[in-house]
């Protein structure tokens, strides 16, 4: 396998020894960049993590690609630093300083803010993959400073444990398995003691429970949480606050439209779906996009209705059926609309059924979403 991933990486390399960008479904933080660097340390970081030595030829001529690049974008240049880490080359320590000069620093956090139309979850991949520049390049001079963006990228942590997306969850996680791994090893034994209006309750973390996590619920908001915390080791205390909002603020970056009727049948059951979406901003193109229909209770979707989308239109590469809940994969929306227009039939008789929804999302970058709320015509329509 790793032969094989060899010759592919030689084969798509060009004169400058760089990878070209042939792929609209893994674009990262840099959408759309001209510069080759991204995939380049993509490849290189991966082919390197598999095992491959950095002084193999195509290895070594993606390392002088990366050095040639000149980009100053943070998120190529946190790529550039890993990867070249990586591969054991001494430009690594240059690359990487020119990282931090461009770090938000605090006296207890780093971190990176990206230009324009850069994201949250770009914005933790930067972090991550600073993380495993440091680490990799030399722990005990960099653990100070590679602790601060610990500190930064575990505030950004959602309720699940995860992060933004996929893509910056996995790099984050590596990066503080990375961490984790050069820090304190002797026995976890930590004591955190909260105190709250209508509770009070101690979290134990040790070495039996520590892969555990430990929830309890604020009985009374607002209030105020005090903490103390006592032992040896590390641990992580994260409050979580969830609350609905009625309406969504809408991204920018898509257009959406949902339209429904009703399709004749014996038994006047049956309605149909079409729901189309379309990209606006400057770039022209979006990275994977995921059409999420929420269907409005009692209804089912017609299987073949679907099975037919992905055969009839290339971008539609798969959908997922998830109890009342269809996601439709697409690979890339741009100004013209893509839709997605299926069948769906009554197998319950429901009383004031609330509306169903439509979201559209950007599958890397979740924040780029739009929603849209949309009703079914009435049940006895078509007699």
């Amino acid at each position: 396998m790793q032969e094989v991933g060899m010759r592919k990486a030689a084969f798509t390399h060009g004169k400058a020894a760089c990878s070209a960008s042939s792929s609209y479904v893994f674009q990262g933080g840099v959408s759309n960049s001209k510069t080759p660097a991204p995939l380049t340390a993509y490849v290189l970081m991966s082919l390197v993590e598999a095992g491959e030595q950095p002084s193999a030829p195509p290895l070594d001529m993606a390392a002088q690609c990366l050095s040639s690049v000149s980009s100053r974008h943070s998120y190529t240049l946190a790529l550039k630093a890993y990867a070249m880490a990586l591969a054991g080359r001494p430009e690594a320590a240059d690359v990487l300083t020119e990282l931090e000069n461009a770090a938000v620093v605090t006296s207890n956090s780093m971190h990176w803010k990206l230009p324009e139309g850069g994201t949250r979850a770009a914005a933790v991949e930067v972090a991550g993959y600073a993380i495993l520049a440091m680490m990799t390049l030399n722990p005990e001079i960099y653990e100070p400073k590679a602790r601060k963006v610990v500190k930064w990228i575990t505030t950004q942590r959602n309720g699940q444990g995860g992060f933004y997306s996929t893509q910056d969850t996995v790099v984050a996680m590596q990066a503080l398995t990375l961490f984790e791994s050069h820090r304190y090893q002797g026995p976890l034994n930590v004591v955190a003691s909260v105190k709250a209006e209508g509770l009070e309750h101690t979290f134990n973390v040790n070495d039996d429970n520590k892969l555990l996590q430990q929830l309890k619920t604020l009985p009374i908001l607002p209030t105020q949480v005090n903490l103390t915390m006592t032992g040896d080791g590390c641990a992580v205390l994260q409050g979580v606050l969830r609350y609905n909002i009625p309406n969504p603020e809408p991204s920018d970056a898509f257009d959406l439209t949902v339209n429904t009727i009703t399709v004749p049948d014996r038994l006047c059951v049956t309605k149909r779906i079409t729901a189309c979406a379309s990209y606006r901003l400057p770039d022209g193109a979006s990275n994977m996009v995921v059409i999420e229909v929420d269907l409005i209770s009692g209804y089912i979707p017609d299987k073949d209705d679907l099975k037919l989308l992905t055969k009839q239109d290339k971008n539609i590469r798969r959908y997922e059926v998830d109890g009342s809940k269809i996601n439709f994969y697409i690979n890339e929306l741009t100004v013209k609309d893509t839709c997605v227009n299926f069948k769906v039939m009554r197998t319950v008789d429901v009383e004031d059924v609330k509306p169903g929804t439509v979201v559209v999302y950007d599958y890397y970058q979740e924040e780029f979403s739009i929603s849209m709320r949309y009703t079914l015509p009435p049940n006895d329509e078509c007699r």
